[in-house]
């Protein structure tokens, strides 16, 4: 960000001014004092931007798909969406974050991917599935799009009705959802 504040101006106060023991005319304070108001304006409006566009510690900061380079990120985490229980087909929207849980409790379901970043943008999402101890066949569905399925990828996908048994799946695109590829990353159980 660039600063409005003149060093040029600031250069323009009469730091000798008033001179001590003469009579001095008041044009002089008018014009330090202007100088000084003018910049202290400046000042404002430059703290008003940085307070309103720089990342903040202590608030959520959306980067409005501005690129981060050359960080090196530790101990960092993603944030978990519970979608709760499904009874009845449903889109799964990436904007909800990347990596969502669900248990499904209707069969068959349809679980339609959507809501995913411009193209040239790698999008990922990861989904922990969940069954109310019933057998639950999904299908998959790319809005707008097509779903491609990786090798090992079930032909009919059903989650099993065990409980503490979650299918995991992940499902990534670059050109905004029209060709999404799908991974059946397994069935994990206690």
């Amino acid at each position: 960000m660039a600063t409005t504040i003149s060093s040029s101006a600031i250069q323009g106060i009469d730091a000798l001014y008033p001179v001590a023991g003469v009579d001095n005319d008041s044009q002089g304070f008018r014009d330090n004092f202007n100088i000084i108001k003018t910049q202290l304006n400046n000042a404002a409006t430059d703290l008003t931007t940085l307070d309103t566009n720089t990342a903040k510690l202590n608030a959520n900061n959306d980067f409005n798909a501005n690129d981060i380079t050359d960080a090196n990120f530790i101990a960092n985490t993603e944030e978990v969406n519970n979608i709760g229980n499904i009874a009845a087909s449903q889109n799964i929207n990436w904007t909800d974050g990347n990596y969502q849980t669900l248990t499904v409790a209707a069969n068959p379901i349809t679980l339609s991917l959507t809501g995913w970043g411009a193209t040239g943008k790698l999008c990922k999402i990861r989904l922990q599935i969940a069954t109310n101890n019933v057998s639950n066949v999904i299908n998959w569905n790319a809005v707008g799009g097509t779903v491609l399925k990786g090798p090992g990828f079930p032909a009919s996908f059903t989650v099993s009705a065990t409980s503490n048994k979650y299918a995991i799946v992940d499902f990534w695109t670059s050109n905004a959802g029209t060709t999404v590829f799908a991974d059946y990353v397994g069935e994990y159980s206690s």
